[in-house]
């Protein structure tokens, strides 16, 4: 039963600016993206509808003692499985992990990409995980403190779902977090909001975020949106999204859900859409979600009754194993570093990252590495007359922005006293133009050596390009990594 509507004036309001990621010199971005700018918005919801303090829905869901058999489910299933050439192996149970630094805990959901051999039955399909709570949920303030997944090809999300009818040509009620969608080639300088009501009934915005912060900056962010049946009782369906309390977009009208709807959470690998998951696994963190119900006597819902049809189970049941928060923040941007392996990914038909460039004549073995089994061998090649000819593996990292840091290490030795042999650096932006001066660290050792370097990325950057060049000669190389630092 729709409760009856009264209609009161909208009281006027101004915004504090809530500074938040990354430092930015160009300030102009983005202002067009977030129709109004109302000040405290967020603090003053209850302007709009009343908080129901004694709904037995509500939560606030903090992972100290794990996920709460009583609020979710652990979700193992897959969607849009099947479009030719961006095939992925959905969201798995096994991708849940407790963080803890020894004193916070954290949901961590892996991320496998491409290049992850973690499995070997599934290597080439990229995979997430999910939850989705038990209870169905109505109008009210959705949040989640999380730090997003920040590899190009997954999607960090919080959405609600529940079909009426199992077809959503004629009922789909969602609404949408999501984070990583590709816009004009990037995937962190945009936020998708989203509000359906039918696969044909929706209105999706693209928000540019880049005043304020990059969406992979590593950092914990709130995101939030209220959900309205009767915005400030004037009869208007609506919802308002958030980021870390400032006010950043509304979509209204008949797009907008009035029937409650489980709430989901993961990180997935849509078709195409999200980019290519050419990284071997990454991590998005959770500190926190929570709901609070709008007052039910002005914010009417109807009731959706379907539930996920995909295997649910209790968290409890899955012994989730705990693995310390470094694990989460400290992996390795560059897939196959140990270099222990020359085996091709059916993807990109790279060395599982490392792709041999377009000018390389020479060639590639796997040889002794250091402290390892295995490392890569570049040998340039030589013609009739003694022409050298260079050989050059290279990785590239996407959505590395302005002012990103990052500690690269690798372990190289030179096979002769003549061998020429470099690592070099590179900045890129988003179209493939060089970004300041290249970086070049000669290899100058013949036992191996291992070389650092500490990357500021410069304004405008979008890809880090490494590339390992043997121009004369041969050399050796192990054990590469790249950690992100901060901003």
């Amino acid at each position: 039963m729709k409760a009856n509507k009264i209609l009161f004036s909208l009281l006027a309001m101004n915004v504090c600016f809530i500074s938040v990621g990354c430092d930015k010199k160009d300030s102009s971005k983005g202002s067009s993206s977030r129709p109004i700018d109302f000040e405290h918005y967020y603090e003053t919801v209850e302007q709009r509808a009343a908080f129901d303090n004694e709904n037995t829905k509500n939560f606030n869901q903090t992972f100290q003692n794990g996920l709460d058999d009583n609020l979710f489910y652990a979700l193992e299933g897959a969607w849009h499985t099947n479009v030719q050439g961006a095939e992925h192996g959905g969201m798995k149970h096994r991708n849940l992990f407790y963080a803890s630094d020894g004193t916070d805990s954290y949901l961590a959901i892996k991320a496998r990409g491409y290049y992850s051999k973690e499995d070997p039955t599934t290597i080439g399909l990229p995979e997430g995980g999910c939850i989705v709570s038990k209870n169905h949920l109505g109008p009210g303030r959705y949040e989640i403190e999380m730090a997003a997944m920040p590899r190009e090809g997954g999607v960090s999300t919080m959405w609600t779902y529940c079909t009426l009818t199992n077809n959503e040509e004629t009922s789909q009620n969602e609404i949408d977090i999501e984070i990583g969608g590709t816009t004009n080639g990037t995937n962190f300088e945009n936020i998708w909001y989203t509000t359906w009501t039918k696969k044909t009934v929706k209105d999706t915005d693209t928000v540019d975020v880049t005043d304020d912060l990059y969406l992979n900056d590593g950092k914990i962010h709130k995101y939030t949106f209220d959900w309205y049946t009767d915005y400030n009782l004037q009869g208007i369906k609506r919802v308002d999204w958030f980021i870390d309390g400032k006010f950043y977009k509304s979509l209204e009208g008949n797009v907008v859900p009035e029937y409650e709807t489980p709430l989901w959470i993961g990180v997935w690998f849509p078709p195409l859409w999200a980019g290519s998951a050419a990284f071997d696994h990454d991590y998005l963190l959770i500190k926190s979600i929570s709901y609070k119900a709008f007052d039910p006597t002005t914010q009417f819902v109807d009731t959706c009754r379907s539930q996920p049809g995909y295997l649910k189970v209790d968290p409890s049941s899955l012994n989730i194993q705990t693995i310390t928060l470094d694990e989460v923040k400290n992996v390795n941007k560059l897939s196959n570093g140990d270099m222990e392996s020359l085996d091709v990914s059916s993807r990109d038909q790279s060395y599982f990252g490392w792709a041999i460039h377009s000018s390389s004549l020479g060639s590639v073995e796997l040889t002794t590495g250091n402290n390892s089994e295995h490392g890569f061998l570049l040998k340039a090649a030589t013609d009739s007359t003694e022409t050298y000819h260079g050989e050059y593996l290279v990785q590239t990292l996407t959505n590395a922005y302005e002012g990103y840091r990052y500690n690269f290490s690798i372990d190289a030795k030179k096979m002769t006293a003549e061998t020429d042999a470099a690592i070099e650096i590179q900045y890129k932006d988003a179209g493939g133009r060089v970004l300041s001066s290249k970086v070049v660290i000669p290899v100058d050792s013949l036992d191996y050596k291992t070389y650092t370097y500490s990357l500021v990325c410069p304004e405008d950057t979008m890809k880090v390009e490494i590339t390992l060049a043997v121009e004369d000669g041969s050399a050796s190389y192990d054990n590469a990594s790249l950690i992100y630092v901060g901003c």
